[in-house]
């Protein structure tokens, strides 16, 4: 039984092969620290590094088939001394990692946080090629977008765009 089994298993895994080949994986990112602020005498400074990363999977069309988008949002603050004012120590978390508490809710225009927004947009790339996912310039101007999505989108275009570039 065992061994039938064994030999079901390896059967199933090299009939999958012959699709398997046709997918391919890619991962990409973006780095800015354009959110970084001087130190003044009445207010802390900010060092703040946005990695925006994106893991996708595509067809031998290079059409999106999975797209995981994700922001590491770290932000140190320091006094006008130079002087790190944040805990070091604490864990960071992305944006997923983070849900409900990353607190655009309140803020959005459509009630919903950023994990949210994230993966409608995700849904959205899902069986469409990198020409058509940068030509968007603003979500508000894509139907399918304009109720679910008031995030900025070019740092996410670049990371998914680099990630199906990458694909292997």
């Amino acid at each position: 039984m065992k061994k039938v089994l064994a030999l079901t298993l390896v059967a199933v895994l090299l009939a999958g092969c012959g699709a398997a080949a046709s997918v391919k994986t890619g991962l990409g990112h973006t780095i800015s620290v354009a959110k970084s602020k001087d130190a003044a005498a009445d207010a802390e400074g900010l060092a703040q590094v946005d990695t925006v990363m994106a893991a996708v999977t595509v067809d031998s069309s290079k059409k999106i088939l999975g797209v995981v988008i994700d922001t590491a949002q770290v932000k140190v603050n320091f006094d006008a001394t130079g002087k790190i004012t944040t805990d070091l120590n604490k864990e960071q978390q992305t944006k997923v990692e983070l849900g409900d508490l990353y607190g655009m809710k309140k803020a959005s225009s459509i009630g919903k946080e950023w994990y949210e927004q994230i993966a409608d947009l995700e849904k959205w790339m899902i069986g469409k090629t990198v020409d058509k996912i940068t030509a968007v310039q603003n979500p508000a101007d894509v139907p399918d977008l304009k109720s679910k999505v008031t995030v900025t989108i070019t740092d996410y275009q670049k990371a998914v765009a680099e990630a199906v570039e990458n694909a292997r």
